[in-house]
């Protein structure tokens, strides 16, 4: 469980240091008051609502599947990742009997909205380091390009005049990091936490109500799991928890360091090291992610795209 405060609250719609997901919601519609279960096709993928009153289960899943083509066996081998963006996992996903089974639904559901942040995250990069350019040469910023750079270096809580401390936070996260912690915090999807409110990766909070109170809680403590409105804004958060806080300052120059080497798939087990802060666990919570990288051959998705 992540030891540090995040400081960030969700919304409807979250969005951190100007990195919409917008793209992953569709409108809700209400019947009575009641948002309905559906699925709808729109220009960013496949979205899957979930009810209110009808909570999303494997049998929808599986409906759901049934109409897209997705095997990760293709993934490993290159094919594209289906952009389909589900707001919860599904309440009885522990109650799949096959291991191998229910560890591929986790992934199936989790690596696509991974890598959709991902993308967002490398389209600021590629922008950011275009910026960058044209005032490493001498000119002048349009001011739309100006006041974009400022929003920006503020949302990832640095200044603007600070390039190189910039460009170290708009930086991807390597998926088979992501895909890890998901796994260790969440137990594949089946705690309560994912549960009732879609934190994948155990931030906490002080602001009491913004959360879950854990059950092992010490009454000293004051506590809680951040809780979301989708597991989208919960990868989002992680991502820029990750990304910004001081904790984490190691974890951005390892992988700044890999920027000129080789590529980031290739270090991710090395880059785990610098996660210690996040688990009281220490050394161990970084072992922990380094065999589940290993034993589920996470690495395999670190090249993953999602589909135009």
């Amino acid at each position: 469980m992540q030891l540090l405060k995040s400081g960030f609250r969700s919304g409807k719609i979250a969005t951190f240091a100007g990195l919409s997901l917008a793209v992953l919601y569709v409108v809700p519609e209400f019947i009575d008051g009641a948002r309905e279960s559906h699925t709808q096709s729109t220009s960013a993928g496949v979205v899957v609502q979930s009810s209110r009153q009808d909570a999303f289960d494997l049998a929808k899943l599986d409906d759901i599947l049934s109409r897209v083509d997705y095997r990760l066996d293709d993934i490993r081998r290159g094919e594209p990742v289906p952009r389909l963006y589900v707001e919860q996992i599904p309440v009885d996903i522990d109650s799949i009997p096959d291991v191998d089974e229910r560890k591929n639904t986790f992934i199936k559901l989790v690596l696509p909205l991974i890598l959709n942040v991902n993308e967002q995250i490398a389209e600021q990069r590629q922008r950011l380091n275009g910026l960058l350019q044209v005032k490493a040469v001498g000119k002048s910023l349009a001011e739309t390009d100006r006041q974009w750079l400022e929003e920006l270096a503020a949302g990832y809580r640095t200044d603007a005049s600070d390039p190189f401390k910039l460009l170290d936070r708009v930086d991807t996260v390597p998926v088979s990091i992501a895909l890890a912690q998901a796994v260790e915090e969440s137990g594949w999807g089946a705690s309560r936490f994912v549960r009732e409110g879609n934190a994948l990766f155990g931030q906490r909070t002080w602001a009491s109500g913004d959360g879950i109170v854990p059950e092992e809680r010490e009454r000293s403590d004051t506590h809680e799991v951040k809780s979301f409105d989708s597991v989208a804004e919960s990868i989002s958060a992680y991502v820029h928890n990750l990304n910004t806080h001081p904790a984490y300052e190691d974890f951005r120059k390892a992988r700044a360091a890999l920027q000129d080497g080789p590529d980031m798939s290739t270090d991710s087990l090395g880059l785990a090291a610098t996660l210690q802060a996040y688990s009281e666990k220490g050394l161990e919570y970084v072992n922990n992610l380094r065999n589940l990288i290993k034993t589920n051959r996470l690495q395999d998705f670190e090249t993953a795209e999602l589909a135009p």
